[in-house]
């Protein structure tokens, strides 16, 4: 058996690198502690909003869960270095989509070409994280 949840309105979303990430999140947020980042985000410029989804699961035995972000940005995001996500709602919690530690979120882009009529190309962003708490809680 699976739910779904949907996150409110996202404001923005930003990344950051895997290894400036503190040790152990998937484990901090299953404990319910909240995440604490000690370094300032990249701050991402997003065209149109940004959605972002929780399939929580049972399987083998335990939770799962599966985040999935997708937004529209111009921005070039560098997925060599295993980036994390950080999303602020607009009420205004901070969640992080990703951990220091294998696997790694999955990101997924898709470029097109603008319309005739002036409309500029964007990507389209998809990133994937599965863990036992794949969207943790963090603090500002």
């Amino acid at each position: 058996m699976s739910k779904c949840v949907s996150l409110p309105g996202i404001t923005n979303v930003s990344y950051i690198a895997y290894d400036d990430l503190p040790d152990d999140v998937v484990y901090r947020s299953v404990a319910g502690i909240p995440i604490s980042l000690e370094v300032v985000p990249d701050e991402i410029t997003m065209k149109g909003e940004a959605v972002c989804e929780v399939e929580q699961s049972f399987d083998n035995n335990s939770h799962i869960e599966k985040a999935k972000l997708t937004f529209l940005s111009l921005d070039d995001v560098p997925t060599y270095n295993h980036p994390a996500f950080v999303i602020k709602t607009v009420n205004g919690e901070t969640y992080l989509i990703g951990s220091k530690e294998r696997p790694y979120p999955t990101v997924k882009i898709t470029s097109s070409t603008g319309q005739p009529d002036g409309d500029t190309s964007v990507r389209k962003f998809e990133v994937s994280f599965t863990a036992k708490k794949a969207l943790a809680l963090c603090t500002e």
